[in-house]
């Protein structure tokens, strides 16, 4: 009985031994999955505030492209204009290339008669 006894005690202090260390397995796994599931709560709350600025950043983005086609319509609208002030002033340089002598000066005195008035008032005298 003695052996038998010694089994039966040495099979005892084994599975006490196989439960203790179960124990402190299964606790230190527990550990990590709280520290995991601790750091997935911080990149979630990481990835919520990411996201939360990328929609920020998505509005600017289209509130800068909205300005930007604004201004594109007003650069062709100012283009347009100055190409028709271009033009008038072409067709008038070439109906004053076309004058003879006499609607030269007719013209220039028409133009340049507020110049000659002023002129005449203070006596013929320039400033110098």
């Amino acid at each position: 009985m003695l052996s038998s006894e010694r089994f039966i005690n040495s099979a005892k202090v084994l599975v006490l031994l196989l439960i203790i260390l179960w124990l402190l397995f299964r606790n230190n796994g527990e550990d990590y999955v709280q520290k995991y599931q601790a750091q997935i709560e911080a990149l979630n709350t990481k990835i919520d505030s990411l996201h939360s600025i990328n929609d920020d950043l998505t509005y600017k983005i289209d509130t800068l492209n909205t300005q930007i086609l604004s201004l594109d319509k007003e650069i062709n609208n100012q283009d347009k204009l100055i190409k028709n002030l271009r033009i008038k002033t072409n067709e008038k340089v070439r109906a004053v290339d076309n004058f003879n002598d006499d609607e030269l000066y007719q013209f220039f005195t028409e133009r340049y008669r507020h110049v000659i008035d002023s002129l005449r008032k203070t006596g013929g005298q320039t400033g110098g």
